[in-house]
């Protein structure tokens, strides 16, 4: 094997990537050029380096996601949307009025905050309770009369 021959297969045998022939071949040369050598010690420690660089930036890049992520559950949901928000819209909401997006930010709103979650099951009862009042007989002509005139 020459030098330029050498020299095209260093980081195929770092990686492992070479037939058991080319390896052979490639370490005799290893040991019989001494400039391929150093050659080969440089380029062993640059892809060692770049590894660690590399190892380094995944885990900053890993970290910046999960930054992002908490930036967006802090900025969404149960945080942007507030108490005295929820509580200015609940009617809109149960009537079936509000809009799609504040909708989302409610079930949300519902999961992380106890009182509110507790406003609005308590508001949902109420709607859902038929609760029948008896009206005594005496109303009706009472408001006939007053609205006839037949009082006079």
């Amino acid at each position: 094997m020459d030098c330029a021959q050498f020299e095209e297969l260093i980081s195929d045998y770092l990686e492992c990537g070479l037939a058991r022939a080319e390896r052979r071949g490639f370490a005799e040369h290893l040991l019989a050029c001494r400039d391929c050598h150093a050659l080969f010690n440089d380029v062993r420690e640059m892809m060692a380096v770049c590894h660690v660089l590399k190892e380094s930036q995944m885990r900053e890049i890993a970290g910046f996601v999960e930054f992002k992520q908490r930036i967006i559950d802090a900025t969404s949901a149960g945080e942007m949307l507030s108490c005295s928000t929820l509580d200015a819209l609940i009617s809109d909401y149960f009537d079936g009025l509000i809009d799609s997006s504040y909708e989302f930010l409610f079930s949300k709103h519902f999961a992380a905050c106890a009182s509110c979650r507790r406003l609005v099951e308590g508001v949902r009862e109420s709607i859902e309770e038929s609760e029948t009042v008896e009206v005594p007989e005496e109303l009706y002509y009472r408001i006939i009369a007053a609205t006839s005139g037949a009082r006079r």
